[in-house]
């Protein structure tokens, strides 16, 4: 099999990777894409459940945009996407250490952020059916990468895949890190890679789908906070084109804690029963996303608990890997939007700058 030749070779089909090649496409610069998994989105994910309308859509990665993220709202407007203002109408509550539930604290509200109707997905399938999906390679993991007259891209079993004069990592840097680098990386430039925390790559996300949104005729907002878990922040993640309603949570437990996920189920329906009432404990479906679990998202390292958002940006030593033939570009590699969607595209839009440069 011969080795695909192009100008540019992206390795990540998540957002930050199909915005670089919606760039280089408009540009006029060849490029190929390689994905690990078998649907392009990278952290983003959608649940699409069965329910009264087919089209209802559950977040179980980045669920929001915010005003004065210009890049994403651009992107909403080029593809006529919709979008809607989170519910956060009515009491919100929060768990004390004792389990006690207290209503109308004011913890916990997304008030002023914004979804997509139909999931933050719709960003990447009206990107991907932009581009020539010809340069767009699926179930296509990428083990290892040498550098000798042209860069070439290898895959698990040795065979190489495609060279090109430059290519870009959009994916998270410790994830890169654990690639084979011929020659090597400088050790400076692996230490900053595992030094870059992937953002809430040790999360994981439960969503509950029930016949209607039943606290919101309590006066509650679907908004808690807790400090007994297991769900440590929920929210109303009710699709407005279904007759559903849905709460999600952000687990609270370590991911070596979180193992067995009929009892996590069971613990946080017994939790959401406590804060929103008996109706919770029936819910029409369950889903559990873990992204501690995903070899192409976290590694040994994203495992720890993160109490802070990070300070994202290019770290001075991988901004010239390889004299500039090796290029980074996630969302961690923002400055300004570090970790969230606005950052992938923020990302995406300075390495094709240097590489129209």
């Amino acid at each position: 099999m011969m080795a695909i030749q192009s100008d540019v070779i992206i390795v990540g089909g998540g957002l930050s990777g199909l915005a670089l090649a919606d760039h280089l496409q408009r540009e006029g610069i060849s490029y190929q894409l390689f994905e690990a998994h078998s649907s392009l989105g990278g952290r983003i994910k959608v649940h699409r459940a069965l329910s009264s309308c087919d089209k209802a859509a559950y977040d179980l990665g980045p669920s929001w945009l915010w005003p004065g993220q210009v890049k994403i709202r651009a992107l909403v407007d080029r593809f006529n996407l919709e979008f809607f203002e989170q519910f956060s109408e009515g009491l919100q509550c929060y768990e004390d250490e004792s389990g006690a539930v207290h209503r109308g604290a004011g913890y916990a509200s997304m008030q002023g952020s914004y979804r997509l109707r139909g999931g933050m997905i719709t960003l990447v399938d009206h990107l991907y059916a932009g581009l020539d999906s010809s340069r767009i390679h699926l179930n296509a993991p990428i083990a290892s990468i040498r550098k000798s007259k042209r860069i070439e891209v290898m895959s698990p079993n040795g065979l190489v895949l495609a060279q090109g004069e430059r290519l870009v990592l959009a994916i998270p840097p410790r994830v890169a890190e654990s690639l084979e680098f011929t020659p090597k990386l400088n050790e400076s430039t692996l230490r900053e890679m595992l030094a870059v925390p992937t953002w809430m790559a040790g999360q994981a996300k439960f969503c509950a789908i029930y016949e209607k949104p039943f606290w919101r005729a309590k006066g509650l907002s679907g908004d808690a906070m807790s400090r007994v878990g297991p769900l440590a922040e929920i929210h109303d993640a009710t699709d407005p084109v279904s007759n559903n309603g849905a709460l999600f949570g952000f687990v609270g437990v370590p991911p070596d804690q979180r193992k067995d996920e009929s009892v996590l189920v069971q613990q946080s329906l017994t939790q959401l029963a406590r804060v929103f009432g008996p109706e919770a404990m029936s819910p029409l479906h369950v889903i559990v996303k873990d992204w501690a679990a995903d070899p192409n998202v976290a590694v040994q390292l994203d495992r720890r608990a993160m109490d802070h958002h990070p300070t994202y940006g290019m770290p001075v030593a991988m901004s010239d890997a390889w004299g500039g033939q090796l290029l980074f570009s996630s969302s961690e590699m923002s400055p300004n939007f570090g970790g969230y969607l606005e950052g992938a595209l923020e990302a995406a839009e300075s390495t094709a700058r240097l590489i129209l440069a």
